[in-house]
């Protein structure tokens, strides 16, 4: 932990991320300490008292009600998801059948017309 003075007054730290006062003293890790003197927010300092300062991070907590009900809704989303995917894949293969009887179909017919045309010549 090292000690030191805030110089910049616009410096907000802590697990709250409040507001520091220029010239106030707090003793944070050696790794902010320097950074923030590299980045000329504060300097070292040698006064003996200075207010502990901890960084953390909180997630919040959710209710187990509304958990439930996010749950719910995750899988009837999910469920909905599968049921389009599956009906998006049968119109695909009756799109791809279709295709494919027009063109036999079209072959056919410019077979004949080949034919036709041969015969009457």
């Amino acid at each position: 932990m090292a000690l030191v003075e805030i110089v910049a007054s616009n410096l907000h730290a802590g697990a709250d991320l409040r507001k520091l006062e220029v010239g106030a003293v707090v003793d944070v890790d050696e790794a902010t300490a320097e950074r923030w003197i590299k980045a000329g927010k504060a300097k070292e300092t040698d006064k003996k008292k200075g207010e502990k300062l901890t960084f953390e991070v909180a997630t919040p907590s959710a209710k187990s009600g509304d958990l439930t009900g996010l749950q719910k809704q995750l899988a009837d989303a999910l469920e909905l998801n599968e049921k389009l995917k599956a009906d998006g894949e049968a119109k695909e293969k009756a799109h791809a059948a279709a295709l494919a009887a027009e063109t036999k179909r079209a072959d056919e017919a410019e077979a004949a017309l080949a034919e036709a045309i041969k015969k009457g010549k």
